[in-house]
């Protein structure tokens, strides 16, 4: 069967081939050892000083038989008969049903002890060294089999030697054993055995903490696959492939939110407290489409390019659900807009240096029979762009996502979002940082097109202010210039104040006038404005004729999101400029730098090991 499909690839790589005869045959036999456990195998030393297992020292291949009976030695006072393989494991053999086990035990053994034993359910796991410390190697803990449904448990170490011998050693205490290689809390902690997620006993106002997390924690951890990062193999190869990521995104959405700091005397811990409760107030939101999506396109689908401002009051105080359901409904006017597939229209001097082109304008490959030239041009206005080989052409797929940009979502923004996402059943996926913190989220509005939320700050790790003053020059805040006059951009490209403690209620939005210079104190910062940016607040209140301090929130917001928009753009266009990537592709300007290199340096990669 095998040489037949070797002809059948063979014919179809050209015409007129045909199998004329086969000269020989070789037969290579491999023998095969599955993994599995066998005699005696001291534990590196790293691990045996966590005092977390115990490590039968049997003379026999049945390792697997007495980690299993370890369990009934782990309360045995001396180490001499703790570890020792005698009476003291003989003796509780009869408790479990080792029949139809092969000695050494693979791995694909244990579902037989558990058919035999259906009281118990066994996890096993392995050892990576990390890197070498003189005289310590050190060593962490993987998964490679974790039951999904627990019942009375064993927790198997599977050590392997440096000749491929395997040795099964019964895991006393899970938490001694991973708890350095994944956190440094001085609490007891408590961890989830199939994806190491800890819990400690730290007491939360809003969640679970401890035992009772981890309960909670395995009514869906279940249902996912142990996780095991993968590192490349000796002798892999990488290069830049992502030539999709070249072409400018044509939609963008930049947002912030402003919040009422309701004042609060929460303890959280021994040493904690709660000063404020944050609950979204107001938020404004910019659809930035790029220059070559036609206006009429914007118009014909109902997607607004003006700056969106939405504030709640006391009687509806669901910001954060209004924001979701808006942005929703943008994405899939945008999702019907990205399906225009408008004609190609080129000029003649266009079409000449088409069809004088020799090289594709993106990998800079020959044109070839198999990997022809295709006229690559915008779909939404039509507009010719380059000459590219097919293989780039079939990369240069229309976005199934609408980016949507907050400075500084991952510590702040994301957490009035986050629980207003799941209004409807579709799919909600994260990229975590942490258990609280996400880099980036995504959440889906059709099967096949979602709202991609990204943190500008994980691209620019400084405040909004400081990214403005790196922006000088009016020509650079185009956007911000489209929604006020010449006289009001002094004034409004600069970073505003805002009294975020003073503003602890709704009511306070109703004020007609603006608060005293120390209603602007941050017991955060611990500091108060200085006299130049209060002088600037009045400025700023009377030129735009604000009544309430409400108006003036909203004026704040607008300009913080317009500012965020043009300091974004002008990274962007820097970003296309030097290296031909558009930032909004990544997640993360690490991501975006590791493709720059890979691009700028035409080279290809390759891993020869750790």
């Amino acid at each position: 069967m095998k040489l037949m499909k070797e002809k059948d690839d063979y014919s179809g790589r050209g015409s007129g081939f045909s199998l004329e005869s086969i000269d020989g045959l070789l037969l290579a036999v491999y023998k095969y050892t599955p993994i599995g456990g066998s005699s005696y195998i001291e534990l590196p030393t790293y691990i045996d000083r966590k005092r977390g297992t115990i490590n039968p020292q049997n003379t026999d291949q049945e390792c697997f038989k007495w980690a299993i009976l370890a369990k009934h030695a782990a309360n045995i006072v001396s180490d001499k008969y703790k570890y020792c393989v005698s009476e003291n494991y003989r003796k509780h053999a009869d408790k479990y049903n080792f029949n139809g086990l092969t000695f050494t035990t693979p791995l694909s053994d244990i579902n037989k002890f558990e058919k035999n034993n259906n009281n118990v359910s066994i996890n096993v796991y392995g050892l990576e060294k990390k890197f070498q410390i003189p005289k310590l190697p050190r060593y962490e803990v993987y998964p490679l089999r974790v039951v999904d449904e627990e019942k009375p448990n064993f927790d198997l170490l599977l050590v392997t030697d440096d000749d491929e011998n395997s040795h099964y050693v019964y895991i006393s205490n899970f938490s001694r054993l991973v708890r350095r290689q994944k956190t440094k809390h001085a609490e007891r902690v408590v961890f989830c055995k199939r994806f190491f997620t800890s819990f400690d006993d730290r007491r939360h106002k809003y969640k679970l903490s401890g035992q009772e997390a981890l309960n909670q924690h395995k009514l869906i951890c279940g249902e996912h696959t142990p996780i095991l990062p993968e590192m490349p193999k000796e002798g892999d190869c990488t290069e830049f492939k992502a030539w999709n990521k070249t072409q400018r995104h044509p939609i963008v959405i930049y947002a912030d939110f402003e919040t009422i700091l309701t004042k609060t005397d929460e303890k959280k811990g021994a040493k904690t407290r709660i000063l404020h409760r944050h609950e979204a107030m107001s938020y404004s939101l910019i659809v930035k489409a790029s220059d070559n999506v036609p206006q009429e396109l914007l118009e014909e689908h109902d997607i607004p390019t003006e700056s969106i401002l939405y504030r709640g009051n006391k009687n509806k105080t669901d910001v954060a659900r209004h924001f979701v359901e808006t942005v929703t409904e943008m994405a899939i006017k945008i999702e019907k807009l990205l399906k225009t597939n408008k004609p190609i229209v080129s000029t003649d001097k266009q079409r000449q240096s088409h069809d004088s082109c020799n090289l594709c304008n993106l990998c800079k490959t020959n044109f070839t029979f198999d990997n022809h030239k295709v006229a690559d041009h915008c779909h939404l206005s039509g507009k010719y762009r380059k000459a590219i080989c097919n293989t780039c052409n079939l990369k240069l797929q229309t976005p199934n996502f609408i980016p949507i940009f907050f400075h500084n979502l991952s510590n702040y923004d994301a957490h009035l979002i986050v629980t207003e996402l799941g209004h409807d059943t579709q799919t909600i996926r994260v990229i975590p940082n942490s258990e609280e913190k996400f880099i980036s989220f995504t959440k889906y509005v059709t099967n096949t097109f979602s709202m991609r939320f990204i943190d500008t700050f994980r691209f620019m790790a400084s405040k909004l202010l400081t990214l403005d003053l790196v922006t000088p020059g009016l020509e650079n805040f185009r956007e911000t210039a489209k929604h006020f006059v010449a006289g009001d951009m002094p004034l409004v490209t600069r970073k505003g104040v805002y009294p975020y403690e003073y503003i602890d209620s709704w009511d306070r939005l109703d004020e007609e006038r603006l608060p005293s210079k120390r209603s602007f104190y941050s017991s955060l910062k611990e500091e108060h404005i200085d006299e130049e940016d209060f002088e600037h607040a009045k400025l700023v209140w009377n030129h735009f004729g604000c009544t309430t301090l409400g108006e003036y929130s909203d004026l704040y917001l607008k300009i913080d999101v317009l500012l965020l928009a043009d300091v974004f753009e002008n990274f962007r266009d820097l970003c296309m400029r030097t290296c031909n990537l558009d930032a909004v592709h990544y997640f993360t300007a690490p991501g975006l730098s590791f493709d720059a290199m890979l691009k700028l340096t035409g080279e290809t990669f390759t891993f020869d090991g750790l």
